[in-house]
């Protein structure tokens, strides 16, 4: 099952921890997990084309079955583009809750 957890601070995303696999079909074949990896990549790719990272403003890592992004300061666009990222993972998660759990918490 792929685990998000989703870190909010007054209302602002402060961090997305996405880990596991969804398995729920063979690996290369795998959709769910395959819509996970595009909504994360593209997320991260449009964050970097906004020099986010590399204005010091946040990180990211991203490994095998596993994406964190962690949001120092960010403004209200890049919020935007975490709240997508969190409306896709809501879309695959209500069509499929065998395979993906998200886990909101305000800290």
């Amino acid at each position: 099952m792929i685990k998000v957890f989703v870190k909010t601070n007054k209302q602002q995303i402060v961090r997305i921890t996405i880990e596991g696999h969804a398995q729920s079909a063979e690996p290369g074949e795998d959709l769910i997990c395959a819509g996970v990896s595009v909504a994360v990549t593209g997320v991260l790719n449009e964050m970097i084309k906004r020099e986010f990272f590399s204005q010091g403003q946040g990180g990211y890592e991203l490994d095998e079955g596993f994406a964190d992004i962690i949001v120092g300061d960010s403004d209200s666009d890049i919020q935007v583009v975490l709240e997508t990222l969190v409306t896709i993972l809501e879309t695959i998660e209500d069509s499929n809750p065998d395979y993906l759990e998200i886990i909101q918490r305000e800290v």
